[in-house]
C-alpha cells in the first residue's frame, strides 16, 4: 500500500505541474486579453469575451486545494506507515511545506482578483518538484522498508531445547 501511496504521489506531482503551467499561461493570457483586446459595440461600451483571470484563478486554486491535501495525506500515511528516519524526516519537512503552501492558496482563494494564479504558479512549480523527488525518495525507502519487514518474517525463530516447557 506504500509503495502505490508514493507512485499516486508521482503520478499526481506531474499532472499537478502540467496543470500549474497550463493554467499560469491561460490566466497571464487572460489577463492580458483584459488590458488590451476589447471589442467596441453599438453602444459604447467595451466587452471582452473569454474567461476573466480572476475565474481562471479561482478555478486553478481549487485544482490545487486537492492536491495540496492529496500530498498531505500522502505524508501523514507515509509517516505513519513507513518506519525509516529518512522517510519520516521527508514527510515533516512535506507536511510543513504542504501546510504553508495551503494557507498561500487559501489567500489565492480568499481574493482571485487581488492575487492571480500566474504570480503564484513558479512556486507552484517549485512546490511540484519538490513533492516529485520526495515521492520518488518515500517510494525507494518504501521498497526498502518491506524488503527489511520481508526478510524478518521469513526468518524462523531457532528454540533451544533448555527454554521449552516440560510438558
Amino acid at each position: 500500500m506504500n509503495k502505490a501511496l508514493y507512485i499516486v504521489g508521482i503520478v499526481f506531482s506531474v499532472i499537478f505541474l502540467i496543470l500549474s503551467v497550463g493554467y499560469a499561461d491561460e490566466v497571464s493570457s487572460a489577463r492580458w486579453n483584459d488590458y488590451s483586446y476589447y471589442s467596441y459595440d453599438y453602444y459604447d461600451s467595451y466587452n471582452y469575451y473569454g474567461s476573466s483571470a480572476s475565474d481562471l484563478t479561482m478555478e486553478a486554486a481549487l485544482w490545487s486545494l486537492f492536491f495540496f491535501l492529496s500530498f498531505i495525506a500522502i505524508d501523514l500515511l507515509g509517516l505513519i506507515k513507513v518506519k525509516t528516519k529518512t522517510t519520516k524526516i521527508l514527510s515533516i519537512i512535506g507536511l510543513s511545506l504542504s501546510g504553508i503552501f495551503l494557507l498561500w492558496n487559501f489567500a489565492v482563494l480568499s481574493s482571485p482578483g487581488a492575487l492571480s494564479f500566474d504570480e503564484v504558479a513558479p512556486a507552484w512549480v517549485l512546490y511540484c518538484l519538490t513533492m516529485h523527488v520526495f515521492s520518488f525518495f518515500g517510494l525507494i525507502q518504501s521498497i526498502k522498508f518491506g524488503r527489511k519487514a520481508v526478510v524478518k518474517v521469513s526468518k524462523p525463530a531457532v528454540v533451544e531445547p533448555k527454554d521449552l516447557l516440560d510438558s
